[in-house]
C-alpha cells in the first residue's frame, strides 16, 4: 500500500534554496538534484518503514534517507496513511536550523 506524500513549507523552501543554488551552478545539476528527490520521494511513499529513525534526538519517530550524489538528507515521518516530509536537509548545515 502506498502512503500518500505530504511535503511541508519547510522542505519545499529547503528544495528551491537547494535547487537555486544547483542552477547557479548548472542547469543539468538542478535537474538531477530534482530527478533523485522525486525518486526517493516515490520510494518513501511506498516503503516508509523502510528507513531507519533519527538516531538519539528530540524528534522522535521521525525517519530519514540520504540523497545520493547530494550532501542531503530527507527528514520524514509517517502519520496515519500519509507520510510527511518535514526537511530536506542539507548536511553542511546544523540540524534543525532556523
Amino acid at each position: 500500500m502506498a502512503f500518500n506524500l505530504e511535503v511541508s513549507d519547510e522542505a519545499d523552501d529547503d528544495t528551491l534554496n537547494a535547487v537555486g543554488y544547483y542552477f547557479d551552478i548548472r542547469e543539468q545539476l538542478a535537474n538531477r538534484f530534482l530527478n533523485k528527490l522525486h525518486n526517493i520521494y516515490t520510494q518513501i511513499a511506498e516503503n516508509p518503514q523502510y528507513y531507519k529513525y533519527l538516531p538519539k534526538t528530540d524528534h522522535e519517530n521521525y525517519r530519514y534517507t540520504k540523497l545520493k550524489s547530494f550532501p542531503f538528507v530527507v527528514v520524514f515521518r509517517v502519520e496515519g496513511e500519509s507520510v510527511v516530509v518535514y526537511r530536506v536537509f542539507n548536511t553542511y548545515r546544523k540540524p534543525w536550523y532556523e
